[in-house]
C-alpha cells in the first residue's frame, strides 16, 4: 500500500497535469487574425495589371501570387539567374522595362495597385451624374466596372455593345495588335498602326505604353 506521503504526491502530480491540460486549451489572449486590413485588404488593379492577374480587384497577397504564377507559367525567369525577370509584352506594360528583378518588382508594382473608394466617401456629391466625362487612366477604380464606349471603338471591336469594362476593351485591342502582328519587330515597345487602328487612334504609330492612354479617349463613365 502507498504511504500517505506518496498518495499526497500522486494527487499533486495529477492536479498539475490537469492544470497543464486546462492551460493548454484555455485561450491565452485574442489572436490577431487576417482581416480586411493590411495585406488582406482588397485593392483595385490597373487595366495593365488586370491583363495578367485577370481580376479588377484583389488583395495584394493574391495579386503577387497571380503575378508569380504568370511569370512561372510563361518561363519569364532568367535560367541563369532566377531572381531576374525577363518581361514579355504584358509585363512591359506593367513594369515599363525589358527586365527587372524580384527585389524591384514590388516597387514597380505599387502604382498598379489602387485603393478602392471607401464607403464613407460616398455622399450626395458623389451621386452627381457624370455623362460623357473621359475616364482617367489613373482613376482609383479604373477598369473595375463597365464604362460607355465610343461608336468608333464599338466599330473597331465589331460589337453592338455600348459599354464594357475598361480592362476588357484594353484586352481586345491588345488581342487585335498581337493577332495582326502590329508590334515593331525592331522595337516591340512600338506599335505600328494599320488602317483600322489609325482610324481609332488617329496616328501611324505609338508606344506600347500609350495604348491604354489613347484608349481612354473612347471610354466614358456615367453614374
Amino acid at each position: 500500500m502507498k504511504s500517505n506521503g506518496a498518495q499526497s504526491r500522486a494527487k499533486k502530480v495529477k492536479a498539475n497535469k490537469k492544470g497543464d491540460k486546462y492551460r493548454k486549451h484555455a485561450p491565452t489572449g485574442t489572436k490577431r487574425r487576417g482581416g480586411p486590413g493590411g495585406l488582406n485588404k482588397v485593392c483595385g488593379v490597373s487595366p495593365e495589371l488586370q491583363v495578367i492577374v485577370g481580376e479588377p480587384a484583389l488583395p495584394r497577397t493574391q495579386i503577387v501570387k497571380q503575378l508569380w504564377a504568370y511569370i512561372r507559367k510563361n518561363n519569364l525567369q532568367d535560367p541563369n539567374n532566377k531572381r531576374k525577370i525577363i518581361c514579355d509584352e504584358p509585363l512591359r506594360l506593367v513594369f515599363e522595362t525589358d527586365c527587372t528583378d524580384m527585389f524591384k518588382m514590388n516597387k514597380l508594382l505599387a502604382k498598379h495597385i489602387l485603393p478602392l473608394e471607401s464607403p464613407k466617401d460616398s455622399g450626395p456629391d458623389s451621386k452627381r451624374v457624370k455623362t460623357a466625362q473621359a475616364v482617367s487612366p489613373t482613376e482609383n477604380e479604373a477598369g473595375a466596372y463597365p464604362v460607355m464606349i465610343s461608336d468608333a471603338l464599338a466599330k473597331f471591336l465589331g460589337t453592338k455593345e455600348k459599354e464594357m469594362p475598361q480592362s476588357e476593351a484594353l484586352k481586345r485591342v491588345w488581342d487585335y495588335i498581337k493577332n495582326n502582328q502590329l508590334e515593331d519587330p525592331l522595337n516591340t515597345m512600338m506599335i505600328m498602326c494599320d488602317e483600322k487602328l489609325q482610324q481609332l487612334f488617329g496616328c501611324e504609330s505609338l508606344s506600347a505604353l500609350g495604348v491604354s492612354e489613347m484608349l481612354t479617349r473612347h471610354l466614358f463613365k456615367q453614374s
